[in-house]
């Protein structure tokens, strides 16, 4: 902790605005580069909280859509479930293709593929989400997606304006170097011309 406290302290005395007669013009306009950058990373928060809030109500909307146009129904598998697997790297309690019945809309008997254990024989109810229609639709969204979504579309906003104002800040450091390395190699040509003279 003391190393990062000492850390601040100097950033802090490197970059404030003094009267220094030994601070180089280029010290002064990277100082002014730091400030500006930690305001667009200030600036930037309120674009990811936009951002955040819109994935949220976006993400709530298609939860209640969901749970308004689908049902959950309970379906009977008309045949053995395929023991195997396409993925050979699919663990226990993989999940195939099986065909099944259920009532859809109004009692009427529909039949399908649904999703069903591996290896499930004739007869294993399993459930299936329906739309409107009877046929088989994905499960609503979950809370805990619109969550996800919100959290992630946040940070990568405010990941966004940083690498955007850290950019700008190397660039910045790039040009103010390089204008002070020919500063430094023309001081040294005129003292190397100097000292020949004397």
């Amino acid at each position: 902790m003391g190393d990062m406290i000492r850390w601040v302290v100097l950033r802090v005395r490197l970059y404030r605005p003094d009267h220094n007669p030994v601070r180089r013009r280029s010290d002064r306009l990277e100082a002014v580069g730091v400030v500006v950058t930690l305001a667009l990373l200030l600036l930037s928060v309120w674009p990811a909280v936009v951002v955040g809030r819109m994935a949220y109500e976006n993400g709530t909307r298609a939860e209640r859509a969901g749970v308004n146009a689908r049902r959950s129904v309970t379906a009977t598998l008309v045949r053995d479930a395929p023991t195997t697997v396409a993925d050979e790297h699919v663990g226990l309690g993989a999940k195939v293709e099986a065909d099944a019945r259920w009532a859809g809309p109004a009692g009427k008997p529909m039949t399908g593929r649904v999703t069903a254990p591996a290896g499930a024989k004739a007869g294993t109810r399993v459930s299936v989400w329906v739309d409107a229609r009877g046929e088989p639709a994905p499960p609503p969204r979950r809370h805990a997606e619109t969550v996800f979504d919100t959290v992630t579309a946040a940070l990568l906003m405010l990941a966004g304006g940083a690498a955007v104002s850290f950019s700008g800040l190397r660039g910045l450091r790039c040009l103010l170097d390089r204008g002070r390395y020919a500063a430094w190699d023309a001081a040294w040509a005129e003292a190397a011309r100097r000292w020949r003279r004397a």
